[in-house]
């Protein structure tokens, strides 16, 4: 990002960027009946994921400071502290509850330049400062107001706002083509086993695979043993589309490493995930790793625990059902077809898992390019 030099920079208060309107959304028993409302959880990772099917309901001539206008930013001020998202034509008229900042500029390409700002590394370093925490993370609307913003002349928002939202929209698109691309496998595979159960062999899970429990992790580092990635409960429950994508560096025994293509299940009481790692892990306590005999069935086996989401919490210990033992889940039943069907499967969902690998790739790199861009704009913004 050489092209980002201090030429036309200013500093600004947000109150002074958005010269309009600071403030936040109503109280609940104010809000309007009927939809027409977004609350923080309807702002994540910068866009609105709200469903605009029926028009904003009026606010009976009641204090409409609230109402959105085209060209606001929205900003989380409770928890996700400064998650942000532009308002469009489809969401003009609606309101914000109290968690939900509002800002207005004369110069939409302001409000544009907030949401990118509000991502950089100095930005979530005050966002951290100066959050209350009585109960959850809080930012109020005055402390909102005196944040100091670095502008950039308006030739830069445009250039800058474009290629940080073209990074954006290519991340999302990537993330509905490997959904996509694992939900057209999960379809396959249902129709396999409403077509064909009745004519397999009964199996269970001990029978076609080997199964080994995560253990829990040491109290110190200890740099002997083998290179790997210790993987928590939280990642493969997080993990969609289910690619384990990243865990805690460590060392292990040779004995407690997964190859690469293991299926790692976790549990909780709303339903376990499967995913598959692409890497060598080593399972934390609670992390079930589950191999079959030829590499090449774990496609099945992925998609069959897929299926089994809502079934399996039910063998799981505890009132939490966070863990589930490794004889319980040997002697569940699971349908396991002939080769051929199991060989035919593979044909059809390993393309299919290799694009929403390559689709997450790209969004890897995108996000270090992007991770670059804000950080040149933190460093501008030291220098002026």
């Amino acid at each position: 990002m050489r092209a980002l030099d201090l030429e036309g920079w200013q500093r600004k208060t947000v109150q002074e960027a958005a010269d309009l309107k600071v403030t936040y959304g109503l109280p609940e028993h104010e809000l309007p009946r009927g939809g027409g409302v977004i609350r923080a959880g309807d702002v994540r990772d910068g866009r609105l994921w709200t469903s605009p099917s029926a028009p904003a309901a009026p606010l009976d001539g009641r204090d409409n400071r609230a109402v959105l206008a085209e060209g606001d930013l929205v900003v989380v001020l409770v928890r996700r502290v400064g998650d942000a998202a532009l308002i469009d034509q489809r969401h003009t008229g609606w309101v914000t509850t109290r968690s939900v900042g509002i800002l207005r500029s004369s110069d939409h390409d302001i409000t544009r330049w907030l949401k990118i700002w509000f991502q950089t590394p100095v930005a979530r370093a005050w966002f951290d400062r100066h959050v209350s925490a009585h109960v959850e993370p809080t930012l109020s609307i005055d402390r909102l107001r005196a944040m100091e913003v670095a502008v950039p002349p308006p030739g830069r928002i445009e250039t800058l706002s474009r290629l940080v939202e073209l990074i954006q929209h290519k991340r999302a698109l990537n993330r509905r083509i490997a959904a996509d691309a694992v939900t057209l496998a999960d379809a396959h595979h249902a129709l396999l086993v409403r077509r064909h159960r009745q004519s397999w062999t009964p199996a269970t899970f001990g029978a076609v695979t080997s199964v080994m429990t995560g253990r829990p992790g040491r109290s110190q580092a200890d740099l002997s043993g083998v290179a790997t990635s210790r993987i928590a409960p939280a990642d493969v429950l997080r993990a969609d589309p289910p690619h384990i994508q990243g865990g805690q560096e460590t060392h292990a025994e040779p004995g407690d490493v997964c190859e690469p293509g293991t299926v790692l299940v976790a549990s909780r009481p709303e339903g376990a995930r499967a995913a598959l790692t692409w890497f060598r892990t080593t399972p934390a306590r609670g992390v079930l790793a589950v191999r079959p005999s030829d590499p090449s069935d774990r496609w099945w086996l992925l998609h069959e625990l897929r299926s089994r989401s809502e079934e399996l919490p039910k063998i799981a210990q505890g009132r939490q059902a966070r863990e589930i033992s490794r004889r319980a889940f040997s002697q569940l039943e699971l349908a396991w077809p002939g080769d051929g069907v199991r060989r035919q499967f593979q044909e059809v969902a390993e393309p299919l898992h290799d694009r929403a690998r390559s689709a997450l790739e790209e969004n890897r790199l995108l996000k270090e390019l992007l991770d670059r861009v804000l950080r040149d704009v933190s460093s501008i913004a030291a220098r002026i």
